[in-house]
């Protein structure tokens, strides 16, 4: 008996095995099925954003349309006084500022979100997942297994995203995006309609100024949003700026 418990294998743990391309293949294509399922998004919790409003948490709203792709995003002091609405929506982009009094408006970019909301420089296919507690999955040409990850790899060859194990509910509890110098965890896995969905998304800045983290105190998966909730409201004692004076500007 002490022979044979001497030489038995240990197996590996999941965050260290080899998987194989139809194993690895699986899995991401499984984390994209997954994410296809979602139409619409409604969630409350809780933010925090490094060097912004004093590293202090602040209560969340967001609410989401896949196609056409549209978000609203409203961000409450824990004492209830509103600081920003943030509103996406056909390419375009409107911020409110409750602070400044002002209403800034423009055409969309990453650039122009993150002067707002920093750690949130992305496209908005990449904001839509990551704030629905979904794992953005990036374009890519071939999936590479290695030991405790899945690379996703583009036409050339160069990463374009990580995928580490274990993969939780079609959730990876971790994933890394090089082109962002971003990573992102993933824990809290929950379950809504048969979705899986991350309770807390930390983002954290390779090169640091990226590190946010989220948590979701409620979500619904996939309900009917009227309309009226991706408007923004037009304060008649506000200015209206637009986003392209903010240029050379650093950010907010």
């Amino acid at each position: 008996m002490l022979f044979s418990w001497g030489c038995a294998t240990i197996p590996k743990p999941l965050s260290q095995q080899q998987l194989s391309i139809t194993e690895a293949q699986k899995i991401v294509s499984d984390i994209e099925s997954s994410n296809d399922l979602i139409s619409s998004f409604y969630s409350m919790g809780v933010v925090s954003i490094k060097g912004w409003l004093m590293d202090s948490d602040a209560d969340i709203l967001i609410a989401g349309i896949k196609a056409p792709l549209t978000m609203k995003i409203e961000i409450t002091h824990s004492w209830g006084k509103p600081l920003l609405h943030v509103l996406i929506k056909d390419n375009q982009l409107e911020v409110l500022s409750f602070q400044e009094k002002t209403l800034y408006t423009g055409v969309y970019s990453p650039e122009a979100l993150s002067r707002f909301l920093p750690g949130l420089n992305m496209s908005q296919e990449m904001i839509w997942a990551i704030l629905g507690s979904r794992p953005p999955m990036m374009n890519h040409n071939a999936v590479t297994p290695e030991p405790g990850r899945v690379k996703l790899v583009d036409g050339d060859g160069r990463e374009v995203e990580t995928v580490f194990l274990p993969v939780i509910g079609h959730i990876p509890t971790r994933l890394s995006l090089p082109s962002q110098s971003l990573n992102v965890s993933f824990t809290d896995i929950r379950d809504n309609n048969g979705i899986s969905y991350a309770g807390e998304i930390e983002l954290k800045g390779l090169k640091g100024g990226k590190d946010l983290a989220l948590k979701i105190s409620s979500m619904s998966m996939n309900p009917n949003l009227p309309d009226q909730i991706f408007t923004m409201e037009k304060l008649p004692s506000y200015k209206t700026v637009s986003l392209d004076d903010l240029q050379g500007e650093p950010g907010r």
